[in-house]
């Protein structure tokens, strides 16, 4: 598939080499030279210097009809603007533009309504960490099924009931209900276990389950920690404002900014929320703040440099949670494994809802994890997919790198065996761990 990327930033540069990656053509226009240079020997990366909205650089891009374009920049109004150029002129396939902030959303729903899909990476970050605040001890937490039901990963302690034991005995201390774990991540290795799999001490272990069933679950891993109720966050920029407007009612919140014209936005912004114009990275300020009665503490601001070292700072100081925001990736290599508790990445979540208009088939949501290392799949069963209807799950001889852990099927959701029948219009969560796994499960599908 030709893709054409618009900026080259931390973001849209990203996405172009996660792309380019998977045998696509990926052209990437930006008017930072910089940027381009960072992508310029990646192999299947073809680059333009210039305004990625002029009508003369998408067509020496090659945009047409058959071509995905995706506008990436950090401008709201060049990624409107060529959304508009590209469909009307270029009759583009399909249109992924980013919005920043929620300011043009509604007028952008009605200039362009042909974009197939606004992305706003701020929103997303927001809702993962907004649901990882409600369930301590979570590591991720990911939708599907139209959020009937989540996959989450949870370290596993000495504490927890299963640990030592058998997957196959989870189904005797949670007898009234079904859950699945498609995926252990051990010494730096993901593996697909089956039920005769010993859960270890240090295991991150993924598992499928209602959400009101999380803290069940979890209870088996590890010792279900207290609900979070101070919650500091660093960085009062379009996430840290997001967030704390969202959850302000639920815990109590300390937002902390630097820049104060950022700060006195957001006092006008947020009502009922403590915002302090000082420097999260300051040891002498973060313990006159009483940082030991920290539940979690959220390092969101532009900075990756900033929200690695306040969290470091913040956890040294007595916090007990921290969730760190980090956009490149090289810093994930740096940061010690037992250093920082929970690290996001905006540029994984960004890549995961960007490729569900890659993959074969109808793709209701698709989730990379442990930094793309296996990628989990919600698929619709439709005439694309004739091959599977009627087949019971063994009948498909699956690998030992790719699982069927669940199926949602009308208005409910069962727990997938290996006799469990595939109907029409069945969504299947698939998870796998290389895309050739994913390649050999669609020709068995058609």
């Amino acid at each position: 598939m030709r893709i054409i990327i618009l900026g080259g930033g931390s973001i849209g540069g990203s996405v172009a080499k996660e792309l380019s990656s998977e045998e696509n053509d990926v052209i990437v226009i930006d008017n930072n030279n910089e940027h381009l240079e960072e992508l310029k020997n990646k192999e299947g990366i073809a680059t333009i210097l210039g305004n990625a909205s002029s009508p003369d650089m998408l067509a020496e891009a090659g945009l047409n009809s058959e071509c995905l374009l995706l506008c990436l920049t950090d401008s709201e109004e060049t990624n409107l603007l060529a959304s508009i150029v590209g469909k009307e002129q270029f009759k583009a396939g399909k249109i992924i533009c980013r919005l920043k902030g929620s300011d043009y959303k509604e007028v952008a729903l009605k200039i362009a309504p042909f974009v197939d899909y606004f992305i706003n990476p701020e929103d997303l970050i927001t809702e993962e960490i907004k649901n990882l605040l409600h369930h301590p001890g979570s590591l991720e937490i990911l939708d599907f099924a139209e959020g009937k039901v989540k996959l989450v990963s949870v370290c596993a302690k000495p504490s927890g009931i299963l640990v030592g034991r058998q997957i196959k005995e989870l189904k005797n201390d949670l007898p009234d209900y079904e859950t699945r774990i498609p995926a252990i991540y051990r010494n730096e290795e993901l593996i697909i276990p089956s039920g005769d799999t010993t859960i270890l001490e240090g295991d991150e272990v993924f598992f499928i389950a209602d959400e009101k069933h999380i803290e069940d679950v979890t209870k088996e891993l590890q010792q279900l920690e207290n609900k979070y109720v101070n919650v500091y966050i660093a960085g009062a920029g379009n996430i840290g404002r997001s967030l704390a407007g969202k959850i302000n009612d639920e815990f109590n919140i300390k937002l902390i900014e630097k820049n104060t014209e950022i700060s006195e936005l957001a006092s006008e912004k947020l009502d009922n929320v403590l915002i302090l114009n000082a420097d999260a990275a300051d040891q002498e300020f973060l313990g006159s703040e009483a940082i030991e009665d920290c539940d979690a503490f959220v390092a969101v601001t532009q900075d990756d440099e900033t929200n690695v070292l306040c969290s470091l700072m913040a956890k040294k100081l007595g916090a007990k949670k921290t969730i760190t925001i980090i956009n490149k990736e090289a810093y994930f290599d740096l940061v010690g494994k037992n250093e920082l508790d929970i690290i996001i990445s905006p540029v994984q979540i960004t890549v995961s809802h960007v490729l569900k208009y890659i993959r074969k088939g109808t793709v209701s949501n698709i989730h990379k994890v442990k930094k793309g290392m296996a990628e989990a799949l919600e698929l619709t069963v439709d005439e694309a997919m004739s091959g599977l209807k009627g087949k019971c799950i063994s009948d498909l001889d699956l690998t030992g790198d790719i699982t069927i852990p669940c199926i949602q099927r009308e208005e409910g959701v069962l727990m997938a065996h290996g006799t469990t029948e595939i109907n029409a219009g069945d969504h299947l969560i698939v998870f796998y761990k290389s895309k050739e796994d994913l390649d050999i499960f669609y020709n068995k599908a058609r």
